[in-house]
């Protein structure tokens, strides 16, 4: 049976991270990305925000950006077919040999995170040694065998997760509410900022898996 791995790539030149850091109110999830020959990468980007024109103004003033271009355009959620300048380094051809599967492809401003099956050990650790070849820091989150029966969202991490079910079990959502942010935030052991801020993550993707796979 393969491996699933949970992990967080990262490096202060990459065009990706610098792009969520400047749009911090933004969810990026990467549904695609291709080099073509001549350099240049071409991502194809899924985009939750508030504020579209505030995050196309940032892409404008991106050099690294070449072009961007939407594809498809709902209320909250755009996908955007975009263009950067920056090449892959040579020796990622060698993941191109990994045994590997992409499950799902998030980027905040602390890394890029991915959920990704190997098919055993050995490739996981090639994977691991050819990021930390290219100065790429790699830090294993999760790992556990591949089953099938991991039913989160995807892009929900353990404690997005988690602060969803509280505030659902809590009644938060309820009407009348029967419990506040800080009675839950209080149960978790945790700031009342840093579980609005797990919900505001958390519900931007419980969204954006909505929308995009039930769209207006």
């Amino acid at each position: 049976m393969g491996l699933t791995a949970e992990f967080r790539l990262f490096s202060e030149h990459d065009p990706l991270i610098q792009l969520v850091r400047a749009v911090p109110e933004c969810t990026i999830t990467v549904e695609h990305d291709e080099q073509t020959a001549a350099g240049p990468i071409v991502f194809v980007l899924r985009v939750v925000c508030r504020s579209f024109e505030t995050f196309e103004e940032t892409l404008e003033s991106k050099p690294a950006v070449l072009e961007f271009t939407p594809i498809s355009e709902e209320s909250s959620v755009r996908i955007y077919h975009t263009v950067f300048e920056d090449r892959y380094p040579e020796e990622m051809d060698e993941l191109l040999f990994n045994k590997t599967l992409v499950e799902r492809w998030w980027v905040t401003s602390d890394g890029e995170h991915l959920k990704q099956q190997f098919a055993d050990r050995d490739e996981l650790a090639a994977y691991r040694d050819s990021c930390r070849k290219m100065d790429i820091s790699f830090r294993l989150d999760r790992l556990y065998e591949s089953s099938g029966d991991d039913d989160r969202i995807p892009g929900v991490s353990e404690k997005q997760h988690e602060a969803l079910r509280a505030v659902y079990e809590a009644g938060y959502f309820d009407v009348p509410r029967q419990a506040s942010l800080r009675d839950v935030a209080d149960s978790l052991d945790i700031s009342r900022s840093a579980l609005a801020e797990r919900l505001h993550r958390g519900q931007a993707h419980v969204l954006e898996h909505y929308f995009s796979d039930n769209p207006i």
